[in-house]
């Protein structure tokens, strides 16, 4: 089959395909996205990476354990947990310390025109949900994961920093809560995506800070950090959705000083995001820049790193 290979060089190669196997399913990938985390890895984000990236995808079961999976439209969670440990048996498997992560730790992902994952990863998707919103479904759930670690009051002053990817998943899960909500970012075309969504928008040089209950950083860049610290009031809550390619000083004296919480935020459920997709009318496909085919993976990474570009996805197995 063709993928697209990470071992210090980008490229795409013929690779065998996956053997079926028992307790895994077999899936014939038919769209992937590129992410923020993608982009990262290529820059040395994960050291010594080797393998096949990508974790967003829809795909068709193959081959099953269980014959009913077999034809159904799929995607799949991408924390492959040990099912033993003590964060597994609380719920919490995608903190397992013994987990492969697709595409990412130790486990192949879906930049191929097949993919295996564990059996229990695997989520239906609803025939209602359109390929182009159900591309979504894994960078959705992590947006919705800050409303399961953080309780948003209606009353809630939230400013979120970033307009990329992510932040604006964040700027269309956050209106659910009913908060009042304010979005920065670097691109007028990018916030305009928010419009009618019930959020504030304000282009980085034009804001002016002040205080917020909460402040969500999810720009991907750490000078955000002390901007989200400076706009944060006392006793106030800062969540992190980045991720960062190096590390940056930092000084916890205003953290101490003013009481704040600091949570960092990642992965969320898919189930949260399918019930997401299902309830609200959300256009995601307005996210995606750009679609090609997996045959132009090269480019179409080079093309989702630059710096007005959403959402690039690959059509895999046309």
């Amino acid at each position: 089959m063709n993928a697209v290979i990470f071992d210090g060089e980008l490229r795409i190669e013929k690779v065998p395909k996956p053997l079926f196997k028992k307790g895994e399913v077999l899936i014939k990938v038919t769209k992937a996205g590129i992410c923020n985390t993608d982009l990262e890895i290529i820059r040395g984000y994960i050291p010594g990476f080797k393998g096949i990236p990508g974790h967003e995808f829809i795909g068709i079961v193959e081959e099953a354990d269980d014959d009913s999976l077999i034809g159904k439209r799929c995607t799949a969670e991408i924390n492959c947990a040990c099912g033993a440990c003590e964060y597994c048996k609380n719920g919490l498997s995608r903190h397992c310390p013994e987990r492969t992560v697709l595409g990412i730790i130790n486990r192949n992902g879906a930049f191929a025109e097949y993919v295996s994952v564990p059996e229990e990863n695997v989520v239906i998707i609803p025939e209602s949900i359109p390929d182009n919103r159900a591309i979504f479904i894994e960078p959705l759930a992590a947006a919705l994961e800050i409303l399961e670690q953080v309780k948003i009051e209606k009353d809630a002053k939230v400013l979120l920093l970033g307009d990329g990817k992510l932040g604006l998943l964040i700027g269309y899960v956050l209106p659910s809560t009913g908060c009042d909500v304010t979005v920065i970012g670097k691109h007028r075309k990018k916030l305009s995506l928010l419009e009618n969504y019930n959020v504030k928008t304000v282009l980085l040089n034009d804001f002016i800070d002040s205080k917020f209950d909460i402040v969500i950083e999810a720009t991907g860049n750490p000078s955000a950090f002390n901007k989200a610290l400076l706009n944060v009031k006392p006793r106030g809550t800062v969540i992190l959705k980045s991720t960062y390619e190096g590390g940056f000083d930092f000084n916890p004296s205003s953290v101490v000083v003013n009481e704040i919480t600091i949570i960092g935020s990642r992965c969320g459920r898919f189930s949260d995001a399918i019930d997401f997709l299902c309830k609200y009318e959300v256009p995601l496909e307005k996210l995606i820049s750009k679609e090609m085919l997996l045959k132009d993976a090269i480019e179409a990474f080079e093309y989702s790193a630059e710096p007005d570009t959403l959402k690039v996805t690959l059509n895999v197995n046309k």
